[in-house]
């Protein structure tokens, strides 16, 4: 079996930002500190778990490139998985959980990656919850959601464990599947060994280009003001126009924006 990881960094609360225009600086962007989110931690940290369980398992992590990204799969690495690279991704695509879900299947489908994929429940600072529901649907691949653990049964079943109040339930995982984890007492994400560390900082990590993801539904208007896209604005209502005329625009403007 060879074991998928998706992870996606977060920015590290312990950190302040830096002082400057850091968005449009690319140096100071890059050089905000990042950490993996409790939910990649777990999804690294089961998968690790899982390779360990079966003898002929290989681990494979992957992760969109951007500001940090190097150095936080570095990071990674020092837990000697098989294989490491990062994803090419379209910037507009970040803001497009369909568009992102595609172009991130696309890549770990084109670099042969295996059909169980890991990730943490959210992805990253920009995902709103959905990432995980359009990746299984871009994979057609099934979906077990807040997983704690992946157990290996006595007959080979792979179940995910998870709970709901007060009830554990033990989950069959079909052998193409989407399971996101969350995070528990169990699965907190081991040290690295500090020789693996110091190897990791040598390692040649390389990024699989873009594969082509298609339309990106959902811009942000720097964006869109950086491509010299613009858009027809209606008038604004005025403030006694009615309940009803404010629910029209506000569906009209949703309907032009290619909802999801």
């Amino acid at each position: 079996m060879q074991i998928c990881v998706l992870l996606a960094g977060v920015l590290d609360p312990k950190w302040p930002l830096p002082k400057g225009d850091w968005l449009h600086d690319a140096a100071l962007l890059d050089g905000i500190a990042r950490k993996l989110s409790p939910f990649d931690e777990a999804a690294l940290e089961v998968a690790l778990r899982l390779r360990e369980s079966l003898p002929d398992a290989t681990l494979a992590v992957y992760m969109p490139e951007g500001p940090g990204a190097l150095g936080l799969m570095r990071a990674v690495a020092a837990h000697k998985p098989e294989h490491v690279a990062l994803l090419a991704v379209d910037d507009a695509a970040r803001w497009d959980p369909a568009a992102f879900a595609r172009e991130v299947a696309a890549g770990v489908q084109a670099a042969s990656a295996g059909t169980l994929w890991l990730t943490g429940r959210e992805f990253g600072d920009l995902d709103d919850g959905a990432f995980s529901a359009w990746l299984a649907r871009e994979a057609g691949a099934a979906l077990v959601t807040m997983a704690e653990e992946l157990r290996v049964e006595s007959d080979g079943a792979l179940r995910a464990v998870r709970t709901r109040s007060h009830v554990t339930e033990h989950v069959r995982v079909p052998a193409h599947c989407v399971v996101t984890l969350t995070n528990a007492r169990s699965n907190r994400l081991r040290h690295p060994l500090m020789k693996n560390v110091m190897l990791a900082k040598k390692l040649t990590i390389d990024t699989i280009a873009r594969q082509g993801g298609g339309e990106v539904r959902i811009v942000p208007m720097q964006l869109v003001a950086a491509t010299g896209v613009e858009r027809a604005r209606r008038a604004p209502l005025d403030a006694a126009a009615g309940l009803e005329a404010q629910l029209d625009a506000v569906l009209e403007l949703l309907d032009s924006a290619g909802p999801t």
